[in-house]
């Protein structure tokens, strides 16, 4: 009887996986497939705020590179919206560490030097983002 015994048991052992072993299985499948898609999930994002961000950066260079050509350049601060979300801010001043010669004097640069700051805005009022590009202009200074 001994010997039927172990031929069951061979048979058993040689007819496949258990019912836990499967189900083990399935789990570690789900596990992998799940974290893949969360993965992808991330990447696909980190895609997107890279793309975004890109325009941003695009749209500022463009439109810093407007003032005193198509745009004049005035001293002050314009807002504007940009389509697809973006909002702009141009701020235009005198630079700070410049000082200009002293009244009654004809001394200095004929130009002043003006710091031009070109701010792109975008996103949700939870996680706003922004580009800040500041340059420096010469103008024809005024007597």
């Amino acid at each position: 009887m001994s010997g039927k015994r172990a031929r069951r048991r061979a048979c058993r052992a040689a007819a496949g996986f258990g019912l836990l072993e499967v189900l083990v299985a399935l789990g570690l499948v789900a596990a992998t497939v799940a974290a893949g898609f969360q993965i992808l999930g991330t990447s696909l994002r980190g895609v997107g705020d890279a793309d975004r961000y890109t325009r941003a950066v695009l749209l500022a260079e463009s439109r810093m590179a407007e003032l005193g050509i198509s745009v004049p350049l005035q001293i002050g601060e314009t807002l504007g919206e940009a389509g697809e979300g973006y909002l702009w801010r141009v701020s235009v001043r005198p630079l700070a560490s410049y000082a200009p010669p002293p009244a009654g004097t004809d001394g200095g640069l004929p130009l002043l030097p003006l710091e031009v700051t070109v701010t792109i805005a975008w996103g949700a009022e939870a996680q706003p983002q922004e580009v800040v590009l500041t340059g420096l202009r010469l103008v024809q200074r005024r007597r």
